[in-house]
């Protein structure tokens, strides 16, 4: 079993070598390390990011445990095993989908319920939950809160009054009398994710990290965490921008992503920063069918629920990302990655993919927005060759 001890105790140590980790049983191919060093180590070099954390499990081992470059290009503080990053979308999956699954499985969601229904004030355009959760509800795949609350926009940096709980309720307002597509085709939103966090106290009396940490991070031993600073020093603290027209510094500790920032920093499509440890142990739980630890979080057929494609013609699982469907098309996953796969992209830069059918997990966390938005990480195709190196047949060397 792979344990939160067994993948704290055993982490790199070392910047730029890699550590034969759990109980020195199962360790990458050396020709394959210096694959990925290579990959990672162009990438640096072409300003696509200043540096990364890539951890990669397989059979409940970790064969891969490593970290590249330094926080910022001044080469000042290194990247470690210990570094947070703001993980940006896949706060969906590793705080939305958990709670989502949990609802579901306590039946006080029912996913062909519509959403007008859960919340009044959007329009009924027949869409369901499910629709919704697939990306597929007619929502718009965001609002300009810029234009419509240029006021509100501008407080937000400026007045040190600015109550992130008075605007949240105003931003929500604003979401509802935005018009909505009849449903049914796919287009990838945040806009759902805005309202979801209100569940936990509806239907539990909690807000969501506090329902987090209680229900899923403590049991698992794991530290994911909206407004990080509140708890966790600056110094290893990834930044993600260097922000010339908004907030007018580096964006470093605090949320990069402007509407959940807006929202006080908590919302259920960004805001969660997290090390490549702890990602790694909830994907592990997930790719367990829902146990870990000896602990049981979910039901295993709820977990392959929201992780299978929910639709035809829809890539998207319940929440969940996956594998395009159409194979000559590019996705971030490896092309050799299973149907049954599953994970998550997000906008700075970090990629987390579960694949049952191999027993693979893979992290990687960067900051590639960092000082500004160049993209330089898609255009190299960079997530996705070192995903393919993972599906090697001799990745793992013989005992």
């Amino acid at each position: 079993m792979l344990t939160v001890m067994a993948l704290t105790f055993v982490c790199c140590q070392a910047q730029e070598r890699s550590t034969t980790l759990i109980y020195g049983r199962k360790s990458l191919n050396p020709k394959y390390v210096r694959v990925i060093d290579s990959l990672v180590n162009d990438a640096i070099s072409q300003r696509a990011m200043p540096g990364c954390r890539i951890l990669a499990v397989k059979d409940q081992y970790v064969i891969f445990n490593k970290s590249y470059g330094y926080l910022t290009y001044d080469s000042i503080r290194p990247v470690n095993d210990s570094t947070m990053y703001d993980i940006a979308s896949v706060t969906k999956m590793a705080g939305s989908a958990l709670m989502l699954v949990k609802l579901y499985e306590d039946r006080k969601l029912d996913l062909d319920k519509k959403i007008s229904e859960y919340f009044p004030g959007f329009t009924d355009n027949g869409a369901t939950i499910r629709d919704a959760l697939a990306h597929q509800a007619g929502f718009r795949p965001g609002i300009d809160i810029k234009r419509i609350e240029p006021d509100l926009y501008k407080s937000c940096v400026t007045d040190p009054n600015y109550v992130p709980s008075v605007a949240r309720r105003k931003i929500l307002q604003d979401v509802m009398a935005q018009p909505m597509k009849n449903p049914g085709e796919y287009l990838y939103s945040d806009i759902g994710f805005y309202f979801y966090p209100e569940f936990t106290s509806r239907f539990y009396g909690l807000g969501f990290i506090n329902f987090l940490n209680e229900w899923f991070y403590y049991p698992l031993g794991v530290k994911l965490l909206f407004n990080p600073l509140e708890k966790y020093p600056l110094s290893n603290i990834a930044p993600t921008e260097v922000d010339t027209v908004w907030r007018k510094r580096v964006v470093q500790g605090t949320v990069h992503d402007e509407m959940a920032a807006m929202m006080g920093g908590v919302s259920g499509h960004a805001g969660l920063f997290s090390n490549a440890n702890d990602l790694a142990v909830i994907m592990q739980m997930l790719l367990s069918g829902g146990e870990y630890g000896g602990i049981k979080f979910l039901k295993p057929e709820t977990v392959n629920l929201f992780t299978s494609q929910a639709f035809e013609g829809n890539r998207r699982g319940l929440v969940f990302d996956k594998p395009v469907i159409d194979t000559t098309l590019n996705g971030t996953p490896s092309k050799q990655a299973s149907h049954l796969s599953f994970g998550h992209t997000g906008f700075t830069g970090p990629f987390v993919w579960a694949d049952p059918r191999n027993r693979l997990i893979l992290v990687f966390l960067t900051n590639s927005t960092y000082p500004n938005r160049s993209m330089t990480i898609t255009k190299l195709d960079l997530r996705t060759k070192i995903h393919d190196v993972f599906y090697a047949e001799d990745l793992v060397e013989k005992n």
